[in-house]
């Protein structure tokens, strides 16, 4: 059995997560790492692994935040929106008021 296998099976089948992936990587350092079961000082071999759940929630969780922010900026803009609806029908009804004042005195100084 590979390294990788042994990795899905042992530690992500038990989580019922599905590894996508694994790189072996080596890595030199000058310090001691002593977690670790080196075959020398300074190097070490390990994987890193990707799992399918972290992904798709992160995902979910992406694509969720960006819904919520785009429903929030919808809701304002129509807010934005009603405002300006209303600012625009007083400016109506102020205008036609202002005309009908002065056809009114145009009358008057007419006679």
């Amino acid at each position: 059995m590979s390294a990788k296998s042994a990795i899905s099976k042992e530690i992500f089948a038990p989580l019922d997560e599905r590894m996508l992936g694994a790189v072996q990587v080596k890595r030199r350092t000058k310090k001691k790492i002593p977690f670790l079961a080196t075959g020398g000082q300074g190097e070490y071999l390990t994987y890193i692994c990707l799992s399918g759940n972290s992904i798709l929630h992160s995902a979910a969780d992406s694509v969720t935040s960006a819904v919520q922010k785009a429903s929030q900026a919808l809701n304002e803009r129509g807010e934005r929106l009603g405002r300006a609806e209303e600012k625009t029908e007083d400016m109506k009804n102020s205008a036609q008021q202002f005309a009908e004042t002065a056809h009114k005195l145009a009358m008057k100084h007419k006679c």
